[in-house]
């Protein structure tokens, strides 16, 4: 998107260590500090390059909400050859040696390597305006927070580096740094870049941190850590209602602030996530996205993975195909690996509640179809959709110019996902990717760090824990449900307020990178995972697909990421309990 599109430029600069093969045992280039930071371009240039790993494939551009964050009660891979899996969080089989896990931690140092040296030298020329200045080391400061915390809630202990590494002694990186001094570190980093930051009406997209999206990443912040004692397994202590009081306030002041609202179409929350559009309803719930762009077939090299991986789109690959690669839409509907699968437990969610809206958005309701040549053979031209039964909008006929069709109760020959409930994620779709030709495996989807409905969720559990389902907390909740067109909630106590929150974030945010970590601070996340043998079971489970039984069979050692193996025998560090 506009932003990123000059960040792979930015990284021309040498800020941090791409290429070195453990993060921990690198310093910067001595040319970074001697020859940049001369002027504004090169303050913009660095502070690009300190949010540039939010985009890296390691993060949110494909690795971390499919195999680091994936791997929850919503969700299972699907894969066409069961026998011979990846080594993921997702599918439960992690090790210390696994890649992906290595890769994000190494990204996340790097990201806080890039702005500790912005912070240490975005006052060498005090020409540029303060203001400047100013708001270039908020914005900083605020990305080296959110990247702890990333490393926090992953890893709990992890080292604690607030210089660049040029003036650091390599005895720091012996020992880990207690997760609660870090998170006061968090906390410090963030609430003092708050006042400096950009507001919402001062931008023109969505990738750029602001006031209200800072405050409810801090509310996201203290809810995770106000969970801790569940996932270390010891008693809830005094520190714990002060942390949901600090959530509802962070929380409540983006309520009060009236700058966002909840988009009245569910579904073109995500359109505009694909098209290279924000918020294009009128209403601010997209609050922050990483932001990708291109298709990596030219000099920009921004694009992502979210919808080749994670999302919906065509099982042929029609990125060169001469008369199809130059279309956007239905006709060119992109290619995707669909790795991810909604649960059963997850599509009887909506059921129960009736909700059409999110259930037949997130979880797919029709395949495409494709024209067929004379023999009966599909040739790959797609040519309309054809809906499983029930899911087709009775006044849909078609999309584009092309029909719109509806499986007949009972009839499954060629649609092997209509005879059980258990179908595609669908949340992220290609087909409304603006970008041509549109490459099989990069894609232009950015993704949602953070929506307004999360931080209505949010303040609506922190409320009930503080004073049970108040006023407040039936108006947050309510208004997502009301969005989605299901009956709005009335008459619960605090312990099943609690469980309608658990569900409505589930059926919300699903596929977006949160439901892992709710369930760890909620101290679900074993008793979750273990319970879903019984859906695995279930005869509305597809068959061919039993095989994800082995993905829910997680341990306690699963709470935490194992600290990769290269950091250990590159800085000895204590490893995580059970890796």
């Amino acid at each position: 998107m506009k932003t990123i599109k000059n960040i792979f430029f930015g990284l021309l600069v040498v800020l941090g260590c791409s290429s070195c093969n453990s993060f921990l045992d690198v310093t910067p280039a001595e040319l970074t500090q001697k020859t940049f930071y001369k002027s504004e371009n090169d303050l913009k240039s660095a502070l690009i390059g300190a949010y540039a790993p939010l985009n890296y494939e390691q993060f949110y551009g494909g690795i971390y909400p499919l195999y680091l964050a994936g791997g929850d009660d919503l969700s299972f891979y699907q894969r066409p050859n069961p026998g011979n899996p990846p080594t993921s969080m997702l599918l439960a089989n992690a090790n210390s040696s696994t890649a992906e896990i290595a890769t994000f931690w190494k990204a996340l140092y790097e990201g806080i390597n890039r702005v500790n040296l912005l912070l240490e030298n975005v006052d060498n020329n005090k020409e540029i305006s303060q203001d400047i200045r100013k708001r270039t080391a908020a914005e900083a400061k605020f990305l080296r927070g959110f990247f702890y915390f990333n490393l926090t809630q992953g890893w709990g202990d992890v080292p604690l580096v607030l210089e660049s590494l040029k003036k650091i002694d390599e005895s720091i990186f012996k020992s880990r740094t207690s997760k609660e001094l870090v998170y006061d570190q968090i906390v410090t980093d963030i609430t003092e870049a708050l006042p400096l930051l950009p507001e919402v009406k001062d931008l023109s997209h969505t990738g750029t941190i602001t006031q209200t999206a800072a405050k409810g990443i801090l509310a996201r912040i203290y809810l995770f850590r106000a969970g801790e004692h569940y996932r270390d397994g010891v008693a809830e202590d005094a520190n714990t209602r002060k942390y949901y009081e600090e959530a509802k306030k962070w929380a409540l002041e983006v309520k009060n602030s009236g700058v966002h609202g909840l988009a009245p179409a569910y579904d073109k929350v995500f359109i505009d996530l694909s098209a290279d559009k924000y918020n294009s309803q009128g209403v601010n719930e997209s609050m922050w996205e990483a932001e990708m762009t291109g298709n990596r077939e030219g000099e920009i090299q921004a694009a992502g993975r979210i919808g080749n991986t994670i999302g919906f789109g065509s099982r042929i690959d029609y990125s060169q195909v001469d008369g199809i690669k130059d279309n956007t839409g239905m006709v060119n509907p992109g290619y995707s690996y669909r790795f991810i699968y909604g649960s059963l437990k997850l599509y009887r969610m909506y059921e129960q509640e009736g909700d059409v809206v999110r259930g037949d958005w997130n979880i797919a309701p029709f395949e495409y179809t494709y024209a067929e040549d004379s023999k009966g053979n599909k040739t790959g031209v797609v040519v309309g959709r054809t809906y499983y039964f029930g899911k087709k909008p009775k006044e849909l006929t078609e999309v584009e110019g092309m029909p719109c069709i509806e499986l007949a109760e009972g009839d499954y020959k060629g649609y092997p996902d209509s005879q059980y409930k258990t179908r595609c994620a669908a949340k992220f779709r290609r087909e409304y990717e603006q970008v041509v030709p549109k490459a099989k495996n990069f894609t232009p989807i950015n993704y949602p760090i953070l929506r307004y409905s999360d931080v209505l969720l949010m303040l609506a559990e922190a409320e009930n824990y503080l004073n049970g389902p108040t006023e407040l907390a039936y108006d947050c909740i309510n208004q997502v449900r009301t969005r989605a067109k299901i009956k709005p909630l009335t008459g619960l106590d605090q312990k099943s307020f609690l469980e309608a929150i658990k569900k409505e974030r589930a059926m919300e945010l699903c596929f977006e990178g949160v439901r892992r970590w709710d369930l760890i601070r909620w101290g679900d996340f074993l008793k979750y995972m273990g319970n879903m043998q019984n859906y695995v079971n279930d005869e509305d489970w597809n068959p061919a697909h039993k095989y994800a039984s082995e993905y829910y069979q997680v341990t306690p050692a699963y709470n935490y990421f194992p600290i990769p193996d290269l950091e250990i025998g590159s800085n000895p560090l204590a490893q995580n309990p059970g890796w």
